[in-house]
């Protein structure tokens, strides 16, 4: 959800979430679909034709497998306390940090740095208090995997290990974005104190599939989400671009991967394949 702070430049909504991936020469058919991890996976299942495409497909990818997956625990090396992040925050903002730690009555949240304190409070404040009417067995993205195991699909990840991924961007970025992940963790952590939803228009958005895809903003005059989009984007691709030619995929990943110029989208198209907005009925 780091993503969503990307300020919008230029207009380039398609109204859609799902993409049709063809190449001219090569017979097979594949689709991009943009998940939201923490939407409701009901709201997925409602989207009947979306579904029967990934029935229909022979393969799915996701940005990392979940079930049976092994969990990971954060490394040490990017652990913080009490003390660090004092030695960071703002007064208002170690008040606000201290009574969601208090009504919470977890103090662990302290360990969490920066990126890891932001993922993990959007996370908190998205399902619980943006969709909390909805039944989170899963997150998007595992029930999109198990459906598609359901129907005997193959399934692979296009990340290697997501959550070492996480800590070589906080390893890579070396302290330069700490202020602005924890001015962001303190916003989901006060909104979740004061039972505030402002911060919820961006679900409302995906579900409208108002979303503004911005493909010619150039990702890399955004150094803070350089490493968790771009690079990760690039490596995807290599492995796609086998997959799109022997086989129709079905490619589920965060939505924010699909935006930008250096998104999947944009860079499909530099290789040559047709990549066009699909229509979906919510009917």
């Amino acid at each position: 959800m780091l993503l969503v702070t990307v300020a919008s430049y230029g207009q380039d909504k398609q109204k859609t979430i799902f993409w049709k991936v063809t190449k001219p020469g090569n017979k097979y058919e594949s689709y991009l679909f943009g998940t939201f991890h923490e939407v409701s996976p009901s709201f997925f299942d409602s989207l009947s034709f979306v579904v029967k495409k990934l029935i229909h497909s022979d393969v799915l990818f996701v940005e990392s497998l979940t079930i049976n997956s092994k969990e990971n625990t954060l490394d040490e090396q990017v652990m913080w306390n009490k003390k660090k992040w004092s030695e960071l925050l703002t007064n208002e903002q170690k008040q606000i940090f201290g009574d969601f730690v208090s009504k919470a009555d977890d103090s662990s949240y302290y360990k969490l740095n920066p990126l890891f304190l932001l993922l993990t409070t959007s996370r908190l404040y998205l399902t619980n208090f943006c969709d909390s009417n909805a039944i989170f067995q899963d997150l998007m993205d595992t029930h999109i995997e198990k459906l598609a195991l359901r129907n005997n699909k193959k399934v692979y990840a296009l990340d290697l290990d997501q959550s070492m991924e996480l800590t070589n961007a906080v390893k890579e970025l070396k302290g330069r974005q700490d202020s602005m992940h924890a001015g962001m963790s303190m916003y989901y952590m006060k909104g979740m104190l004061q039972n505030d939803v402002t911060g919820c228009e961006i679900i409302n958005s995906y579900k409208s599939f108002n979303l503004n895809y911005e493909f010619n903003f150039d990702l890399s005059l955004s150094p803070a989400i350089n490493f968790l989009l771009i690079e990760r984007n690039q490596q995807w691709l290599k492995k796609l671009q086998v997959a799109l030619t022997s086989q129709n995929c079905f490619v589920a990943v965060g939505f924010r991967h699909l935006f930008y110029k250096q998104g999947l989208i944009q860079q499909l198209r530099q290789l040559g394949y047709l990549v066009t907005p699909v229509d979906i009925d919510l009917s």
